[in-house]
């Protein structure tokens, strides 16, 4: 064998050996952002969830509060049980500080803290607030489980591994092949296989590039012998390469789709969760929080256009002697068909809430004096005219007195001079004999001064 037989028999050796190389380092390229972006997405994602966590503690933090100073016992146990159905949260616990009442769904865990208190690792996000009264009372505890976004990390993970297995053992059998069939046949065929290897080593160059495709010319080497097959796997393996290329892309794709699937379902689960602090729970009415907020919303959109906004201001007559008589079920029911009355009566345009416990505030945009005065005679009307039907075979009838009032755009700064002057108006249809309506007139705001 010459020295430049040896030559090329060693040249041959070397660029077979960089094919291979060349191939592994862009398969751990590949396989290096690949889990990058997955790393990017669990955690883009633990990060929605956390601030998902965050804002539903928030909101169900004062729904609690509130239905702990109305003693709603049911609709807290009813609220942990919802929170603990859906799929993310693992389990939901309220406990007191004297542990006089201790609630708990799903997973078990209880730690009291007096602020804000968030514990994350591999398997859990845990979310803690504490409930405060007029004092510290207890602790409201949110276990999410991490279990379903771990084991589509780590399914994701393991199809990357088996993929990287499978070209690294490919491409290895295909350099060992050719190394072996190069090596038989260098000695008669050296000068033929200059040529074409220059070739090869320009494609494997390309392939390390990330041009996958760039092996248009291997076709033309069209030859029987080793070169010829050494130039054909090169050409299968690249398409090979892009295969898997494109499944590794498609799963990114599909992980990203996935991310954006569970960022949607979270956001409409924010809208829900902001609704349902929105509503009175017992009556389906506007809570009092609500009409704060959208009170002077409108108010400043009805200053702009110099159009009117009233108010009707209402209070049950009597109520207390109600619940004395005959329980306070029966009360219930009395400001649940007060309530209808309401809901069924006014416009979509206008504003019904519960203000109080036996309290009802409406506010109608775009509504004078004259128009507020006819809903409210029809309001009281219809309540009085209303029959509740009681436990063997007696029946309730209430009655209810209202303050109505406007605002005057010019003069009045925010919408609570409006609610004073209603609920001056609602006191002087108390004061006069109740059942009644009544229309704010100064004389009334002085009168209740002194």
């Amino acid at each position: 064998m010459t020295l430049y037989h040896k030559f090329i028999l060693v040249l041959l050796s070397i660029i077979v050996s960089i094919v291979s190389l060349l191939t592994y380092l862009n398969l751990e390229e590949d396989e290096r952002t690949f889990n990058i972006q997955l790393e990017n997405g669990a955690k883009f994602m633990k990060t929605q969830m956390l601030r998902s966590a965050k804002h539903t503690i928030h909101y169900h933090k004062i729904e609690i509060e509130n239905d702990l100073a109305s003693m709603n016992l049911s609709g807290i146990t009813q609220l942990l049980k919802v929170l603990a159905e859906r799929e993310e949260v693992e389990g939901v616990s309220l406990v007191s500080d004297n542990r006089e009442m201790q609630l708990f769904e799903g997973r078990p865990y209880h730690r009291p803290v007096k602020e804000e208190f968030i514990m994350q690792n591999d398997e859990n996000i845990i979310i803690a607030t504490p409930i405060v009264l007029s004092k510290y009372w207890g602790t409201f505890t949110l276990v999410y489980s991490l279990e379903t976004l771990n084991k589509e990390i780590a399914n994701a993970r393991k199809i990357s591994l088996d993929k990287k297995k499978r070209n690294i053992k490919n491409a290895i059998l295909l350099a060992f092949i050719v190394f072996i069939l190069f090596s038989i046949f260098v000695f008669f065929w050296a000068k033929r296989l200059i040529s074409p290897i220059v070739l090869l080593t320009k494609v494997a160059k390309n392939m390390s590039e990330g041009k996958l495709q760039g092996d248009e010319d291997l076709p033309h080497i069209n030859r029987n012998d080793e070169v010829g097959l050494l130039a054909k796997a090169f050409h299968e393996m690249s398409f090979r390469l892009a295969d898997s290329y494109k499944e590794l892309k498609e799963l990114n794709e599909s992980l990203e789709e996935r991310i954006k699937d569970r960022t949607k379902d979270l956001e409409e689960s924010k809208d829900e969760l902001k609704f349902l602090v929105s509503i009175d729970p017992m009556t389906k009415l506007y809570n009092r929080r609500y009409f704060s907020e959208m009170a002077e919303e409108m108010f400043g959109v009805n200053k702009r256009k110099h159009t009117n906004v009233s108010l009707i201001l209402l209070d049950i007559d009597n109520f207390k002697n109600v619940n004395d008589m005959y329980g306070h079920h029966i009360g219930d029911e009395v400001i649940i068909a007060v309530a209808n009355i309401l809901m069924d009566n006014t416009r979509k345009s206008d504003i019904v809430c519960r203000y109080g416990g036996e309290e009802y505030i409406i506010i109608l945009p775009d509504t004078g004096m004259e128009s507020s005065m006819k809903i409210a005679h029809n309001i009281r009307q219809l309540v009085e005219d209303t029959v509740i039907k009681l436990p063997k075979k007696k029946e309730l009838s209430v009655t209810i007195s209202i303050g109505v009032s406007m605002a005057n755009m010019i003069v009045d700064n925010d919408i609570e001079i409006a609610i004073n002057k209603a609920d001056n108006a609602m006191y002087e249809a108390k004061r006069s004999g109740k059942n009644r309506v009544v229309m704010y007139k100064e004389k009334y705001e002085q009168s209740n001064k002194v």
